[in-house]
């Protein structure tokens, strides 16, 4: 039982190791060396709306002047900051089609500063101000979802029918990991910072005025940068402090905290089965070496060798061994379909884990086994003979 049940952990182990190392190596689309996240927040600090673009101008221009900053991005909230706010869109000559989107509001610098393409049209633009025509850049899911394969520049797009094609698209930029990995097909309506959203929640969208972050490229040390951040934000108000500051890979690798969680306790446990299995089959092992002195006396009398003897003793652990396995494989092969929605991109066992377990397993059995194998070999034969 003890082998069956480090063996199934094992398997589980590598299972989650495996699914986190393909998060972690998964192709977000975006840059993230020398990226640095700054979560502020306007409102808390008594800024009003009317006060806003002012707030996000200096900003800019404060950043920019600091030697070795080379772009600038304000947003509402950041890729990977377990954070979405979305709507319902429609678009105009698309009758009787809605999808929900997340709706994220950006500078000119934002795609520049998390490294995502645009892909046809143009970026956000310095003149797409509060009073300029409503404009939005959409994602290729989103452009694909709504328009197929036909060019969807100069499209129109609205929040809901009571909204009909407020927006304008004037750019298509290429699809990014943005809230999770798991998230595929994920829409995506990118907007100008402070123009208004047209829906019928105006509450809720008088709140999206307000940026939620700042993403910084520059070449200089997270140390530095901090000191340098607080001290520029401090600089145009005192009330404006930075809520958390943290490197853009520092923040994916947050994400990723459960699935590293699950993976690190399903080694601890596995290795402690593990343990535990080496140590009761030693222990069964040492009882059967007692046991059979007698007759491992009587072999060893007759002509067998010591190494013979220890291969005898050695097969019997290797056998418990292959019994708990027998118990273990069908076990572990039911356990991994409850666990399947914790596993990503993984559809089945992978036959170089359950190799990987089988021999961990195995050597821990042949070590186990090793110290009553060699103390049945260094038996002395007469006096084995002697004890009934």
């Amino acid at each position: 039982i003890q082998a069956a049940l480090s063996f199934v952990l094992l398997v589980g182990a590598g299972l989650f190791a495996q699914s986190l190392r393909k998060l972690e190596n998964t192709d977000m689309k975006l840059e993230t060396k020398n990226r640095y996240i700054v979560h502020i927040n306007p409102q808390a600090a008594g800024y009003k709306q009317t006060q806003l673009e002012a707030l996000y101008r200096e900003m800019e221009d404060r950043f920019h002047a600091v030697p070795g900053v080379k772009k600038v991005g304000i947003t509402s909230y950041t890729p990977m900051e377990d954070n979405n706010n979305g709507w319902g869109w429609n678009a105009e000559g698309v009758p009787n089609v809605s999808h929900g989107a997340s709706v994220i509001r950006v500078n000119p610098e934002y795609f520049d500063s998390v490294g995502t393409k645009v892909l046809a049209g143009r970026n956000i633009g310095v003149g797409d101000t509060p009073t300029a025509p409503r404009v939005a850049v959409v994602n290729q899911a989103f452009a694909k979802k709504f328009f197929g394969d036909t060019n969807p520049i100069g499209r129109r797009i609205g929040t809901a029918e009571t909204h009909p094609g407020d927006y304008e698209i004037v750019g298509v930029v290429q699809d990014t990991v943005y809230t999770t990995v798991r998230w595929t097909d994920h829409l995506m309506v990118f907007l100008p910072t402070l123009q208004r959203l047209a829906t019928d929640g105006p509450i809720e969208d008088d709140l999206g005025l307000y940026a939620g972050a700042l993403v910084v490229q520059t070449d200089r040390p997270i140390p530095e940068m901090e000191t340098i951040t607080r001290r520029t934000l401090v600089a145009i108000n005192p009330n404006l402090t930075v809520v958390k500051f943290q490197t853009f890979d520092e923040q994916i690798a947050d994400r990723f905290t459960e699935e590293r969680l699950l993976s690190r306790l399903t080694m601890m446990f596995g290795g402690l089965a593990l343990l535990l299995a080496a140590i009761g089959l030693y222990g069964v092992t040492a009882y059967t070496v007692v046991r059979r002195t007698n007759e491992i006396g009587i072999r060893m009398a007759l002509g067998a060798d010591r190494g013979g003897v220890m291969a005898m003793i050695l097969r019997g652990a290797v056998l418990q061994t292959i019994i708990g396995l027998a118990i273990g494989v069908p076990v572990t092969l039911v356990c991994v379909r409850f666990v399947q929605s914790q596993l990503y991109e993984i559809k089945r066992v992978d036959a170089g884990i359950l190799l990987g377990a089988l021999a961990v397993l195995g050597l821990a059995a042949c070590i186990a086994g090793l110290v009553p194998a060699r103390r049945a070999a260094s038996i002395n034969p007469v006096e084995a003979l002697r004890i009934e």
